[in-house]
């Protein structure tokens, strides 16, 4: 059967598609890899993860994949993500739409279909049925206030039928379900049907209006033909027999990863979408996910009892691309979710490279955190989620080889996030009277968990920018569209199902009125749907931002001695080599010892200009007295980027006051770039020097040279290396590592990547 419509996926993205397209008359078939869950069908064999739980096992609950830089976790099944997600709709601030967002897509645009959203989904605040708030929620508001963020709490609202618990009715709808018991079950599927899933609302209206649902079937390609396109799929429920379908327009809504793995695929691979740009795979957000847990003796959380969210507390400090935006959320952890992730007993997972010592330890705090106090049966732990606006300059792609699917994510421009995030984690934590324990995956590989993945397929007004254009139609293929959180150009910040869904709706909208006779169709419930209440717009956010974490920053030093030779007024400025050979003759010395301070090493490392306090002594024949002068805050910058991208410097501005009692100012460079030959080394110990009259660069010059770092010395260094900020020696090391790994990192930009990619493979 030729369709009008195929949808592949039954999300938030493709669920509204499906929907739309079915009301406005359209012949629909929906492919869902995943299964139906009728009521009291969710999984619940808690000790076998094979028995419903893993995708890879079955065809399971929950997608799981460890993907290098990034573990992806998803639904699968009938109303993808709305199965497990945790029931949150908030709403992205306007300025997040400034982020890459195509014109004329803004808050503004966006909020009628929020409202509509809202209404489909019968979206409302934990609470507003009359009932009693859950005690985690009332301890939460508590926190806030102890913290002095009572005016950055509040209570989202959630997709949940708060009705009489437990009772069965048909919703607006017309489909059962049941008001919530409280089990804390949301994020392992619902058995009583209380949340307000999509198979309960847009796919039931979607069936109601002749949309052919095909379950089990996970679509393998997409190829033109004469009449639109043939999708191809594997149908599970024949044994895996390889089936297609044909349709005049197709939306892929799989997911973020999964819409741009089979678009990678099909472009790559199958080489049957061959003209899907060069933007296919970047842009790629985990919304700056976090997932920490609390052992909490002194305070009773039931992190069992549901909903599974129901208040959260906004951070928002700095501005432009510095700003820190993030929204922290009390959580839950039905036993299941936590052997799914890899934290109960015997299913830690593996870490490569981590020794035993390291795995133990890891073991062992976490699954403190998870037993809780004795006798008190885990009740006494509290979970802690946070998202907030990274980079989104990630990119899912496939490996050129086995063309295994890959996420390359730059964990380390995004630590001012994480780092702000775990910050204020541990002040809510210690404010429970407790301690956190993040995921170990972070923990020792700084490996974030994603569940909010988004990206992939970004929409953009330039082809050249995206993948698709602000409708979501794939640029050189006519009714090819995406229609999932793969469309999103940036990070929300908050939950981002409502964000997804809204702009599912008004792309949908749209796209049904390029139909003949459908210049102005709306969705029929448009007419019911009214203004939503949006709680953070109650969020007070102080002028100069909210306040920082009480938890202090990790710290890194080390101590730094150069020796070198000068000449005043040598001429020309920039020849150095030439000033320090005269004054190696005329034994004109400099020298200093400094102690370099990183204030806070995750923002150090996450921010572009990299940059250190530096004090200590430094001593210049002629313009200081024999025991030199006092550095105090010099400034002190790591790898900034050079003229060319496989450029770096290292820059040195030291300020201090000659025996004269005028101000000078050591402006030095270590200049990192590619030169013939093995010159790492001297490179990273060669510092070509400026003695300036005055404490600016601009001001005049009085002396060059260069300084060195020698051998005894540089030994000598290694060995001052710290960490401040924790006694916790995991912490430590994990500190040391992110530090190292930048520090490689560049010098492999400048002294390798070059030189591998001019190589014919």
């Amino acid at each position: 059967m030729h369709y009008d419509s195929v949808v592949i996926g039954s999300g938030f993205g493709g669920a509204v598609a499906s929907c739309r397209l079915a009301q406005a008359g359209q012949r629909v078939a929906i492919l869902e890899r995943g299964r139906r869950y009728p009521m009291h069908s969710f999984p619940r064999d808690w000790g076998n993860l094979a028995k419903g739980w893993l995708w890879r096992e079955g065809q399971g609950l929950f997608d799981v994949k460890p993907i290098n830089e990034m573990l992806v976790v998803q639904g699968a099944g009938y109303g993808g993500g709305s199965l497990i997600y945790a029931n949150v709709h908030l709403r992205p601030d306007p300025d997040v739409f400034a982020r890459g967002w195509p014109k004329g897509l803004d808050r503004e645009t966006l909020d009628p279909y929020f409202d509509l959203v809202g209404y489909m989904l019968d979206i409302k605040p934990i609470g507003a049925a009359g009932g009693a708030l859950p005690a985690k929620a009332l301890l939460m508001k508590k926190v806030a206030k102890a913290l002095k963020r009572e005016d950055q709490f509040f209570y989202p609202n959630i997709a949940v039928d708060l009705g009489e618990p437990g009772v069965v009715h048909r919703n607006k709808f017309g489909v059962p379900q049941s008001g919530c018991n409280h089990c804390g079950e949301c994020d392992v599927g619902c058995n009583i049907h209380a949340k307000n899933t999509l198979d309960h609302n847009y796919l039931a209206i979607a069936e109601r209006h002749g949309a052919a649902v095909h379950t089990q079937c996970e679509v393998l390609r997409i190829a033109p033909t004469s009449s639109g396109y043939s999708v191809t799929y594997k149908d599970q429920r024949q044994g895996g027999l390889v089936a297609s379908v044909e349709a005049t327009s197709v939306f892929v809504c799989a997911g973020a990863v999964n819409s741009t793995e089979l678009l990678l695929r099909c472009r790559d691979e199958h080489r049957t979408l061959p003209r899907i740009g060069a933007r296919l795979g970047h842009g790629y957000s985990a919304n700056g996910d976090f997932l920490a847990l609390a052992a909490c003796p002194e305070e009773i959380v039931k992190p069992t009892s549901g909903p599974t969210i129901t208040t959260g507390i906004v951070f928002s400090r700095g501005t432009g691309e510095d700003k820190i935006w993030f929204v922290i959320e009390e959580g839950g952890f039905p036993r299941a979710v936590a052997q799914l992730l890899g934290l109960m007993e015997n299913r830690t997972p593996k870490l490569c490279g981590a020794g035993d010592l390291l795995r133990d330890d890891i073991e062992r705090r976490v699954l403190e955190a998870m037993r809780g106090h004795p006798g008190q049966s885990g009740s006494n732990a509290a979970v802690l989620l946070a998202m907030g606006r990274d980079r989104a300059d990630g990119q899912i792609k496939l490996r050129p080889i086995d063309r295994g699917l890959c996420v390359k994510w730059n964990s380390l421009a995004n630590l001012g996030l994480y780092s702000m995030e775990e910050r204020l984690c541990k002040d809510v934590a210690r404010a429970l009277g407790g301690k956190l324990v993040s995921s170990p995956f972070w923990e020792v590989l700084h490996q974030p968990v994603a569940v909010h993945n988004l990206g992939g397929c970004i929409m953009s007004d330039d082809p050249d920018q995206g993948v698709t254009d602000p409708t979501g139609q794939v640029y050189g293929y006519e009714n090819l569209y995406v229609l999932d959180g793969a469309l999103l150009p940036a990070a929300t910040g908050v939950n981002p199902s409502s964000t997804i869904a809204a702009v599912a709706e008004r792309n949908i909208e749209a796209i049904i009125r390029r139909l003949p006779g459908k210049s102005s169709w709306q969705a029929p419930e448009r007419a019911a749907a009214r203004p939503i209440e949006d709680p953070l717009k109650r969020v007070v956010i102080p002028a100069g931002g909210t306040a920082l974490p009480e938890t202090k920053a990790l710290t890194l030093s080390f101590t730094e001695t150069m020796k070198g030779f000068f000449h005043f007024s040598h001429a020309p400025l920039d020849d150095y080599r030439g000033a320090e050979s005269i004054g190696r003759r005329v034994r004109s010395s400099m020298q200093f010892t400094l102690t370099i301070t990183i204030p806070d090493l995750d923002h150090f490392i996450a921010e572009s200009a990299h940059a250190g306090v530096a004090n200590g002594r430094l001593h210049v024949d002629g313009i200081t007295d024999h025991d030199g002068a006092e550095v105090v805050n010099g400034v002190f910058n790591l790898f900034v980027k050079g003229d060319n991208p496989s450029e770096r410097k290292m820059l040195y501005a030291l300020p201090f006051v000659g025996a004269d009692g005028k101000q000078y100012l050591l402006d030095g460079t270590k200049e990192i770039f590619d030169d013939p030959g093995f010159d790492v080394w001297s490179d990273t110990t060669t510092l070509f020097t400026v003695i300036r009259e005055g404490h600016s660069r601009s001001d005049p010059v009085v002396a060059t040279g260069v300084l060195h770092i020698l051998l005894p010395d540089f030994l000598a260094q290694l060995t001052t290396f710290r960490v401040d900020g924790t006694d916790d020696r995991l912490e430590k090391l994990s500190a040391f590592g992110r530090f190292g790994k930048m520090f490689m990192g560049d010098l492999w930009e400048v002294f390798a990547k070059a030189k591998l990619s001019s190589l014919p493979f």
